[in-house]
C-alpha cells in the first residue's frame, strides 16, 4: 500500500482541520500504516510514522496543550511538561510531500506574504490562516540560526490569540551567555506550566533529558556505522527523520527511533550497493516532487552523510537541565562564526571520505546560505570540491529544474575527472 497516496485521497478537497481532528481519521491511517510497514526499508522508519501518527492525534484531537516550537529550540522542555511540541517546519515539509503545498504557499501569497521569504514559513502561513493547523496553547521560538521562525510565529500568535515566548540566544558561547540562556529557559518552562496548567514536576524533566541524552548517544552509534564504504543509508533517506531532530528529543520513542535505525544499519553494512560518487550534503533537501535527488541516485551518488545529522552538541546533565540546555542551543556549529562551519564540515569530509560537497541553497533561507560563497571558496582551499546547487525545499516555482540537473551533471563531471586523476579526495 502506498501510504502517502492513501492519505492524499482522505484530505484531498477536505477541510484538514476536521478531518485531522476525527479519532476515525486515525483508526484509519494507523491501519494503512501498518499494512505499509512491510514497504519500509527501514523499520526505524515505521517506529518514526506511528510515532509522529501518535503526537499528531495528541494535537489534533484536544488531548493535551500542543505547543508550537521553531526549528532547534530545546522541546526537552515541552516535553519535560507532559504537553504535545508541534514543528510547524516539519509539517510544512509533510504537506509539501502529500502534494498540497500549493494550496497553503497560495493563501500566504494572498495573505501578503512576500515570495522572497522562506517557502516553509510561507507554507505554515497559509496553512495556519486555511485552519489546517493544530490550535497551540502557546508558541514558542529561538533566536538562533533563523531569523525568520521568530517574526512569523510572533505573526501567528496574534492569529491564534495565544502567548508567545521568545528565547534570546547570544551569538558568543559564554559563561555568561549559558547562564543568561538557561534562566529564560527555567523562565518558558515555568510560563508553560501556567498556560497549560501543569505542576512543574523537576522529575519529569529530568527524564525528558536523559531520554535526550539515550537519543543523542543512539544518533553518534548510527553516525559511527555510516563511515562505512558503501555508505548503508542514504543521506536522502536520513532527512527523512526531521520529525525526530526537530520535535522529538525528550520522548522515549524517538530515542528508540534511532536505536532500531543503528541495529539495522549494523547488519547492512556489509551491502555491495556500488557507489560512483560519495557526497556531503550541507543543509536540507527539496521535498517537492522534483527529479533532483532521483537524479543523483541513477547517476551512482551516495549521500554519505548530511549535516543535519551531526551531533554537536555535548551529553546533558539531568541535574542541571536548564544549564545543559543552554550549553546545548550555544553548541550549534553554524551560529558561530563561519571558520567554525567550515571546520565542521571539512572534518565530516574527511571523515566519511566523500568525493564532494553539495550545498543545497534553499531559496529565503538567509542562515544558510548567506555565507555560502564563503564557505564554498574556504572549502576548495581545502581541496574539496563544491557545489552551491541553488533551489527551494518547498515552492518548485522558485527552481529551475533544467538549470538545477545540468548543474549537478557538470559536477559529476569534475568529480569523475578528479577520480581518474588522483583517486578522490577520500581516498589520499
Amino acid at each position: 500500500m502506498d501510504l502517502y497516496e492513501f492519505m492524499r485521497g482522505m484530505l484531498r478537497g477536505q477541510r484538514w482541520g476536521k478531518v485531522l481532528s476525527s479519532p476515525l481519521t486515525y483508526q484509519l491511517v494507523e491501519k494503512a500504516l501498518l499494512l505499509a510497514r512491510g514497504g519500509f526499508r527501514w523499520r526505524a522508519t515505521y517506529l518514526m510514522g506511528r510515532f509522529a501518527l501518535t503526537q499528531t492525534r495528541r494535537a489534533y484531537t484536544g488531548k493535551v496543550p500542543v505547543v508550537w516550537t521553531s526549528a532547534f529550540f530545546p522541546v526537552e522542555i515541552v516535553w519535560g511538561l507532559g504537553l504535545c511540541p508541534f514543528s510547524p517546519e516539519v509539517a510544512a515539509a509533510f504537506i509539501t510531500s502529500l502534494g498540497f503545498v500549493d494550496r497553503a504557499l497560495n493563501r500566504a501569497d494572498q495573505d501578503g506574504y512576500s515570495r522572497d521569504l522562506c517557502s516553509f514559513h510561507r507554507c505554515i502561513a497559509g496553512a495556519a490562516a486555511d485552519g489546517y493547523l493544530p490550535a497551540p496553547a502557546a508558541l514558542v521560538a529561538s533566536t538562533h540560526l533563523c531569523d525568520g521562525a521568530p517574526l512569523l510565529f510572533q505573526n501567528l500568535a496574534g492569529h491564534y490569540q495565544v502567548p508567545y515566548l521568545l528565547l534570546d540566544v547570544p551569538y558568543q558561547s559564554t559563561p555568561e551567555a549559558e547562564r543568561y540562556v538557561a534562566d529564560q529557559l527555567a523562565g518558558i518552562w515555568n510560563r508553560l506550566s501556567e498556560i497549560a496548567g501543569r505542576r512543574p514536576d523537576p522529575s519529569s524533566l529530568a527524564r525528558a533529558i536523559d531520554y535526550s541524552n539515550q537519543f543523542r548517544s543512539h544518533l553518534e552509534a548510527v553516525n559511527a556505522l555510516r563511515c562505512r564504504v558503501p555508505a548503508p543509508i542514504q543521506g536522502s533517506e536520513m532527512l527523512n527523520y526531521l520529525y525526530v531532530f526537530f520535535a522529538g528529543q525528550g520522548h522515549e520513542e524517538a530515542a528508540a527511533v534511532f536505536g532500531c535505525l543503528a541495529r539495522e544499519l549494523e547488519d547492512a553494512a556489509g551491502c555491495e550497493d556500488r557507489e560512483r560518487f560519495r557526497l556531503l550534503w550541507l543543509h536540507l533537501k527539496p521535498y517537492h516532487r522534483g527529479e533532483l535527488m532521483h537524479f543523483l541516485e541513477e547517476a551512482g551518488c551516495s549521500i554519505a552523510f548530511e549535516e543535519m545529522s551531526y551531533v554537536y552538541w555535548p551529553p546533558l546533565d539531568p541535574e542541571r537541565p536548564f544549564h545543559s540546555l543552554a550549553r546545548k542551543v550555544l553548541s550549534h556549529f553554524a551560529y558561530k562564526p563561519l571558520q567554525r562551519r567550515v571546520a565542521v564540515v571539512d572534518a565530516l569530509a574527511r571523515k566519511y571520505r566523500v568525493d564532494g560537497i553539495v550545498h543545497f541553497s534553499h531559496w529565503g533561507c538567509r542562515q544558510s546560505c548567506g555565507g555560502s560563497l564563503i564557505l564554498r571558496d574556504a572549502l576548495q582551499e581545502k581541496g574539496w570540491p563544491v557545489l552551491l546547487l541553488d533551489g527551494d525545499c518547498l515552492d518548485e516555482r522558485n527552481e529551475a529544474p533544467g538549470a538545477v540537473l545540468t548543474r549537478a551533471q557538470a559536477f559529476l563531471e569534475v568529480l569523475e575527472g578528479r577520480k581518474a586523476a588522483c583517486g578522490g579526495m577520500g581516498e589520499q
